[in-house]
């Protein structure tokens, strides 16, 4: 039996869904795509960080965090599970899907990276699992999700 091929979510529908969950989100959609920031305290414990997320069509989704700037355990040369740029490092690849919403997902996902950053800047021992992979000479990881 062949699979109904799924459709991505609109991208007004995305910000529609994430302001729903986050309503002091500032967001918009424009030439195809979605730019929206936003503020999460991860627990009641965390700092609050803003956090800039990017997702157009076709591509995977962009996070980063614009402020408090991401800070190194001591003794680490970088930040474990991002890509280049800063570029926060949350699932492995196929496991977000464009049919998926970014409110139910990526940003959930990126406060579960935060708890795991600040136990790293603790420890030194990043707990979020993951895959190592490397991009020229740099360690970096593959998700922080556990498979």
């Amino acid at each position: 039996m062949a699979s109904t091929p799924t459709r991505a979510v609109n991208l007004t529908r995305q910000l529609v869904a994430i302001t729903a969950v986050l309503p002091n989100v500032d967001g918009t959609v424009r030439r195809g795509e979605l730019d929206c920031t936003t503020r999460l305290q991860p627990t009641p414990a965390s700092q609050t960080y803003t956090v800039r997320l990017i997702y157009r069509h076709g591509r995977r989704p962009r996070v980063t965090v614009t402020d408090p700037p991401l800070d190194l355990h001591p003794g680490a040369d970088a930040l474990p599970h991002v890509y280049p740029g800063d570029e926060l490092c949350l699932y492995f690849p196929g496991e977000w899907k464009h049919h998926m919403l970014l409110a139910a997902t990526i940003l959930p996902w990126t406060a579960e990276w935060l708890i795991h950053y600040e136990l790293w800047l603790i420890t030194g021992y990043w707990a979020g699992g993951g895959d190592t992979h490397t991009v020229g000479d740099t360690v970096t990881y593959l998700s922080t999700r556990d498979a």
